[in-house]
């Protein structure tokens, strides 16, 4: 353990010799660095190694003229480059129509990591300006830095992408702890136990600093083996119900308006391939066939030729609805139910999307962004109505579901509850427009994690991004490549109980996790008091 101290320390005071410009380039690739840990990667210990950095620079704020605003800049340095490299593939959605919005490539590359960072700005003040020492400063690291993450959640819409606790797969052991504390609850125990080895390169006894990095492995080996036994004992049963998921290859470029004939004969010639009698429902993804399908009659006769009587779609539509009392239209991204009859076919029902996603769909500050002449990067509505509320929807022949549209599926607790609570849910994604990039990968684990907290089955059909089913327990039970162009059929599978997440969301587990960092800290001041009190006094001669 000497040994080991000595080596932190100097790796410490090497970090402190970092001044200015230096020092900030530094953070920020420390957080970019950090990123392995999330999909597809998951190299956990790079998220160590990066917490443990950002907070010895947080504790050597204090030093600085101003700390408050030291600790800013520190922890806004770092998370700049986090959110960055996490990120920089939100840029490929303005290169689709680069002749029109190539020249906005600074907002996703610069406005949007550098804006995200802000939250962890204003917590690396916050503990700046508490200037906590001891072991116990790892609880204060952990608490700040949970509140803003809690915040990005849900300020201008909300944007829950890659928290901490993302780092595990989705459907491993210590992913399950989800089903009682929802991702934002993993989150935090990884923030915990992530930054805790930083504590043993501070002062005191060796027993206080290492409280937090024992208390962090207890909790994480405790939530592994809960997760183990409870894989262990996972008996999925089938609904006797199948679906088939449709998914062709097509760069989100050619998804033009002259191609829509064209793309869907290539969903068409899937979905009628041998075997459709037996399945209750087709699937497509989000926008599978550019424009409004609805209020064009050649191509639904030809979707009601292909397709045999009885049949049920569901598939991503954009929907157009006339205003009221002569105000302007509406349009909405939509998951349509269209069944075929005799003759035609019929609507059975819609879901209209509730979370738009910020400057592709919905604008949460349009009047500023119109003063450089952008609104949203849709190419087929000029805007979108966002939806209700979410909903299940019932349909003859088919188990209840809840649709979630693309990107509200990175939301915990979306799905109705109660005596709406669905048997299975349904994502449809157009991840076509992020190209082969790592945001289809952390997608679909931020999805499989929607599975574990609701303990439900989740049907997902994603245009180029992985299509298939995931069990209640978040594991891919069969799915297609992400460059496939074919179907799978999927038996549903059943719905678990409720889960303790489901039901009582992040109220349980914060009321928990305040009780563990407030224990953390008394034994750390406790075990430094008793150090002072044994220790032998000191006499000058």
């Amino acid at each position: 353990m000497t040994v080991w101290r000595a080596r932190l320390r100097r790796l410490r005071a090497r970090g402190r010799a970092l001044k200015g410009p230096a020092l900030y380039g530094a953070l920020f690739a420390l957080g970019a660095f950090g990123v392995l840990a999330h999909a597809p990667f998951h190299v956990q210990p790079a998220l160590i190694i990066a917490y443990a950095g950002l907070v010895w620079a947080l504790d050597g704020a204090r030093r600085a003229r101003s700390p408050v605003r030291a600790g800013f800049a520190r922890a806004w340095s770092f998370a700049a480059g986090q959110f960055l490299a996490g990120t920089w593939w939100v840029a490929n959605a303005f290169l689709v129509q680069a002749e029109d919005y190539g020249w906005l490539i600074w907002a996703p590359l610069i406005l949007l990591p550098g804006g995200l960072a802000l939250f962890w700005g204003a917590a690396g003040a916050a503990y700046a300006r508490l200037a906590p020492r001891g072991a116990h400063r790892i609880t204060v690291f952990a608490g700040a830095f949970m509140v803003v993450e809690l915040a990005r959640s849900v300020v201008l819409s909300g944007f829950p992408w890659n928290l901490p606790g993302h780092v595990f797969a989705a459907g491993g052991a210590v992913s399950q702890i989800a089903s009682i504390i929802g991702a934002a609850g993993l989150s935090a125990l990884v923030l915990f136990a992530f930054a805790a080895p930083a504590a043993l390169a501070g002062r005191g006894p060796a027993l206080a600093r290492a409280m937090p990095l024992i208390l962090g492995f207890v909790l994480l080996a405790g939530a592994w083996g809960w997760g183990a036994m409870r894989l262990e004992g996972a008996q999925m049963t089938a609904a006797g119900q199948s679906v088939r998921v449709v998914q062709i290859h097509i760069d989100q470029r050619d998804k033009t308006l002259a191609a829509r004939h064209e793309i869907l004969q290539r969903y068409l010639v899937l979905s009628s391939a041998p075997g459709v009698e037996d399945v209750s429902a087709i699937v497509w993804p989000e926008g599978a066939v550019p424009g409004f399908l609805l209020h064009e009659p050649d191509l639904l006769a030809d979707i009601r030729r292909a397709l045999p009587e009885g049949a049920l779609l569901l598939s991503g539509i954009t929907r157009a609805a006339r205003g009221e009392a002569g105000g302007p239209d509406q349009f909405f991204n939509s998951l349509g139910a269209l069944r075929m009859d005799a003759d035609w076919m019929v609507l059975e029902d819609a879901y209209d999307k509730v979370r738009l996603v910020p400057f592709g769909e919905g604008n949460p500050v349009a009047p500023l962004t119109r003063l450089i002449g952008f609104e949203t990067l849709s190419h087929i509505a000029p805007f979108y109505t966002p939806g209700p509320y979410a909903r299940t929807l019932s349909l003859a022949g088919l188990r209840p579901f809840a649709p979630l549209i693309c990107y509200e599926v990175i939301f915990p607790r979306f799905a109705p509850r109660g005596a709406d609570r669905p048997h299975w849910l349904v994502n449809i994604s157009n991840d076509s427009w992020y190209g082969a990039s790592s945001g289809p990968r952390q997608h679909l684990n931020q999805a499989q994690y929607r599975a574990v907290e609701e303990g439900l089955p989740l049907v997902r059909a994603a245009s180029n991004g992985v299509s298939g089913q995931i069990d209640p327990y978040g594991r891919i039970e069969r799915a297609l490549a992400v460059d496939d162009e074919s179907f799978i059929d999927v038996v549903l599978l059943e719905r678990l109980d409720a889960t303790p997440y489901s039901l009582y969301g992040d109220g349980l587990w914060s009321i928990l996790f305040a009780i563990l960092l407030a224990l953390n800290s008394v034994v750390a001041c406790w075990l430094n008091r008793l150090q002072l009190d044994t220790k032998p006094p000191r006499y000058s001669v």
